[in-house]
């Protein structure tokens, strides 16, 4: 059985490609846009000019200086095609509209032909979190060493015999180009109050669509009855499990944000209850809400709240020396997105 899955992005969503833009040398901002340069397409063109050599060989000098991260040298990439008669906008490999301006690196999204999809492997990652916390147990809390290794071997199995080789996920269709954008991510403190220096970031905008498949491959008989969902044809049972992790996430979110006072969160506050809203009413048959890609908490990422307190904060005090296992994680991540804070990374599921 393959599942078709419409994708819709809630909030901004970046799956980092571990590419870096320099804010020196590889684009230029101008007035509301961002302009990737294309090297290759500049040299061609200073080749046909008068003492194009030169040209190309100060150019290249340019570029190594700004490289280094040279801030006032910074505009001379810019100033030097605008003294020999070249439009940068000419010569750009990609246009991106940003809200305001935009001086720092910028960390790229991964992209197939130059447009943004999420990989089929984040996905899963997603749903595997799922699955092992819908069956996770108080009794299974001593399986647990480090909650940075745990995957739930001991419920799906290790290596050959973990059960999710019958799951298949595959990459989303890409988007659109114009469905990537450059947004601020910020790490906000919930226990100072303090705002790190932002991280600026490639994502695929809020409200855009793009689609894959789940295959469930398992031959009858060839997974414990409570696996039954992953035999083929019976994949039904998989956006209730999502949902319901979702769901005990979302709740332990906005509880863990009221533990702020500040108005600083306002709007990440008001989304989640308005999300929270939705999950609980979802038709579990048709939809479901998960979170992917950059901005997850630990809570996203692990089974740490069907953990008891006491078994949880020797964990977070075992591996995390510094952290205050009373408040953590302290901080979060949010993202500057038409005007208002937001939670990256939250998307609907829908059958089609």
């Amino acid at each position: 059985m393959n599942l078709s899955v419409k994708l819709t992005t809630l909030t901004p969503v970046n799956i980092g490609s571990g590419e870096i833009l320099s804010q020196f040398c590889d684009y230029v901002y101008d007035k509301g846009f961002i302009y990737y340069l294309d090297y290759d397409l500049i040299a061609q063109e200073l080749a046909k000019m008068p003492e194009g050599d030169r040209l190309i060989d100060e150019f290249v000098a340019i570029v190594r200086t700004q490289a280094g991260g040279n801030v006032q040298n910074r505009f001379r990439i810019k100033g030097f095609l605008e003294s020999t008669g070249l439009d940068f906008q000419n010569f750009a490999s990609k246009q991106i509209a940003v809200e305001d301006e935009i001086k720092e690196q910028i960390q790229l999204q991964v992209k197939t032909g130059g447009r943004p999809y999420v990989p089929g492997s984040s996905i899963k990652g997603a749903i595997r979190t799922a699955i092992v916390s819908n069956f996770f147990t108080a009794e299974l809390e001593k399986n647990i060493k480090n909650t940075k290794e745990y995957i739930g071997q001991d419920i799906l199995g290790k290596y050959d015999e973990d059960i999710l080789k019958f799951l298949q996920v595959s990459d989303t269709m890409p988007f659109n180009e114009e469905d990537l954008g450059i947004v601020r991510f910020l790490r906000y403190n919930l226990k100072t109050g303090d705002l790190d220096i932002p991280v600026v970031k490639e994502v695929i905008l809020s409200e855009r669509e793009s689609s894959f498949k789940i295959g469930f491959k398992a031959k009858k008989g060839q997974v414990p009855s409570r696996f039954v969902f992953l035999e083929e044809g019976k994949g039904e049972q998989i956006f209730e499990i999502i949902n319901k992790y979702s769901r005990e996430n979302v709740e332990n979110e906005i509880k863990e944000l009221n533990r702020n006072k500040s108005g600083e969160l306002k709007d990440v506050k008001e989304f989640y209850e308005e999300l929270l809203d939705t999950v609980s009413t979802a038709d579990v048959s048709k939809e479901a809400y998960m979170r992917i890609g950059s901005g997850k908490t630990f809570y996203d990422n692990t089974v740490a709240h069907k953990l008891s307190q006491a078994f949880l904060k020797g964990i977070i005090k075992q591996n995390y020396r510094k952290a205050d296992p009373n408040f953590f994680p302290k901080t979060r991540t949010v993202v500057l997105h038409e005007g208002k804070k937001t939670a990256p990374g939250w998307v609907k599921l829908e059958k089609v």
